[in-house]
Parts: C-alpha cells; sequence; structure tokens
C-alpha cells in the first residue's frame, strides 16, 4: 500500500508536467527503424551479429567511442529531429530510460538488421521486425499509463511524431539471398506486393494504437551499396536490386497516401530522397565527395568486411566519402539526404542541429 501511495504523487506529477509541455508544443518521437535509424538497441542484444559496438562506430559522435549508430556520426533520423527541433529518443534497451525520460525525449526502438517482415535477418539471430518494436511501443504504452493515467499517456501518445524507416533488410537480408526461403517463394513483383501488405497492417496498427501524425521514410538506391558493387563484375550498381527499391517506394508512397486520406484524423506522410541520393552516388564531386563507390572503414583489400573493426583502416577524410561501411552512409551523407527529405517534405527547419 505505502508504495502504491509513493507512486500517486509521482503520477500526478508527471502528468501536469507532461500536460504543460503539450501546450507548449513539445512533441517527441518514436522511431521505428532498422540499423540505419539504431541508435543502441543491438548493443544490449548479446546474441545478435548486427551490432555497432566497436571501434571505428561512432568515431565523429560525442567523444567519438561507439555508442550503437552504424555510422562515423549521426542517423539520417537524428539529423531529421534535430532540424525539426525535437529531442533525441533514446534506444528502448538503455537502461537508464524511466518515465520522465520517455516523455521529454521519446523512445527509438529500431534495431540493426529489423525488417517489415518477421522472418527478415534471421542469420543475425538477434535482431527487433517491425511487429515486434510495435509491441514494445505496445508494453510502452501500457507503463506509461500505469505512471501518469490513461488520459494523460493517451493524449501524450496521440501528439507524439512517429518514424517508420524500414524495408531495405528485406531485400538485401531475405529475398537477394538464396538461403530464405522468400527468394525462392516469390518473384520480385509478388514480393514487393507482399512487404507493402504487411506494412500496410502493421501502418493500421499504429494508427490504432493512437499515431496520428506518421512519416515513412522510403529505400535509397540499394543496389549501390558497397557490398553490392562488390557483387558485381563491373563494380557498378546493381539495377536489379535499384529496381526493386523503386517499385518498392512507389507502391509504399502510394499506400501512406491512401491510409491518410482513410484513416480517422492521420497525417501519414511518405519521405525519400531516391532520385537525389543517387546523384550523390552517380556525381560525387558535385556535392564534395571524392568516393561514392568504397567504404571509408574497410580491411584493406580484403572485402567484404559485414562491419567495421578495429583492425579495420580509414580513408583520409571521412568527409570526402559518401559510405562509412558496407551498407551504410557517412554522416555528411546522412546530412545531405536529411536535409533533402525535409525540403521534399516541405518541413520547416527550425534547429540548425548540433554536430553529433
Amino acid at each position: 500500500m505505502a508504495m502504491a501511495g509513493e507512486r500517486k504523487p509521482l503520477a500526478v506529477a508527471l502528468a501536469v508536467a507532461l500536460l504543460l509541455g503539450l501546450c507548449r508544443g513539445d512533441v517527441v518521437q518514436f522511431i521505428f527503424g532498422d540499423s540505419l535509424s539504431d541508435v543502441g538497441n543491438n548493443n544490449y542484444l548479446t546474441k545478435s551479429l548486427a551490432r555497432a559496438a566497436l571501434p571505428w562506430y561512432g568515431i565523429d559522435f560525442g567523444r567519438g567511442m561507439p555508442n550503437g549508430r552504424f555510422c562515423n556520426g549521426r542517423t539520417v533520423a537524428d539529423i531529421v529531429g534535430d532540424k525539426m527541433g525535437l529531442p533525441r529518443p533514446p534506444a528502448f534497451l538503455d537502461p537508464s530510460l524511466d518515465a520522465d525520460t520517455i516523455f521529454k525525449s521519446g523512445i527509438n526502438y529500431a534495431s540493426g538488421g529489423g525488417g517489415i517482415l518477421n522472418e527478415t535477418s534471421s542469420l543475425f539471430i538477434q535482431r527487433f521486425s517491425l511487429y515486434k518494436q510495435i509491441e514494445l511501443f505496445q508494453g510502452t504504452q501500457a507503463f506509461m499509463r500505469e505512471k501518469i493515467g490513461a488520459a494523460a499517456a493517451d493524449k501524450f501518445f496521440g501528439e507524439g511524431y512517429y518514424v517508420v524507416a524500414m524495408g531495405a533488410n528485406d531485400f538485401i537480408n531475405n529475398y537477394l539471398l538464396p538461403v530464405y526461403s522468400d527468394s525462392w517463394t516469390y518473384n520480385g513483383d509478388t514480393f514487393v506486393k507482399y512487404m507493402v501488405t504487411t506494412l500496410e497492417s502493421q501502418l493500421r496498427l499504429l494508427h490504432a494504437l493512437g499515431a496520428r501524425r506518421l512519416t515513412f521514410f522510403g529505400l535509397g538506391p540499394m543496389g549501390c551499396i558497397p557490398l553490392q558493387r562488390y557483387l558485381t563484375s563491373s563494380g557498378g550498381c546493381q539495377e536489379s536490386t535499384n529496381k526493386l527499391a523503386r517499385s518498392f517506394n512507389d507502391q509504399a508512397g502510394a499506400l501512406l497516401g491512401r491510409l491518410s486520406s482513410s484513416l480517422p484524423n492521420a497525417t501519414f506522410r511518405f519521405g525519400e530522397a531516391y532520385d537525389y541520393f543517387q546523384d550523390i552516388i552517380d556525381r560525387p564531386y558535385m556535392y564534395g565527395f571524392n568516393n561514392s563507390r568504397a567504404p571509408c572503414c574497410t580491411l584493406g583489400r580484403i572485402r567484404p568486411t559485414l562491419t567495421c573493426t578495429p583492425l579495420s583502416t580509414l580513408c583520409k577524410d571521412r568527409s570526402k566519402y559518401v559510405f562509412w561501411d558496407e551498407y551504410h552512409p557517412t554522416d555528411r551523407a546522412n546530412e545531405l539526404i536529411a536535409l533533402e527529405t525535409l525540403r521534399k517534405l516541405n518541413i520547416t527547419v527550425v534547429s540548425n542541429g548540433t554536430s553529433s
């Protein structure tokens, strides 16, 4: 009984603070995604083969130590949120996470290797699929209702800004690998349809859970990541892979439009910078880069190396490389992609953000 009595004043205080914050226009983010948005969840999944827990990840972020981001610096989600003046949400598995942190900063559920489909990236052993991330979000909702009451919690989640950025792993670490049954069960068209149908169910579920403002980030030219280039005899982009990305973007964009117009009080938007990113890759010098083909972090001539490791060597100038490792862009490339995405969404930049 004493513990229940102690919780009541805390719940009242949190609810009042929350409501005052929302009246001032303070909004937090809930981010669902893969390694392009992960800020540390996989580092707590000790059996996962997709972790950014070793140098040289994070070398240009904060103190320069690994922090769970699969990059030398910031993710696109970091930069988009910074430019919108929103706080950076911590990783769901961060042991310091509490109710106060959640309503001040939100939560990032993104997980390296995560996919729209549950079967994606099973070879990584541990990762959170989108359905799993939504399940964790439901747990967060129950936790916050207990802490601040149902009415205040429902208002809090209804005012939040939701980001979903997924899909690349469903191709790279599922459909395009013959060890996965999806690679022989579907062709390109039917697999994309399977993905988009699954995504629709997931976005409808998020809406039912209170999401009203949601942006889904589409795919970039996946066939041009260093790993895909390495697998070609010419070293060029895999056009068949890029075609899958464009097909998914077209159908996902149409889906977001339908949901936004049909779901009650929903503002669901589709954000992408495919053509812009492709132009960076095709004409890197026009954007201040001198290499868009190879990763900055490598083991010399030993390729492909699936992650950056302490044994890896780094390029001389990280700001001149488009890609950090075999899969992920550099901080500098992420910044350009984020700014273009905001421009296409017609979102006003209210903050210059932070460099780390």
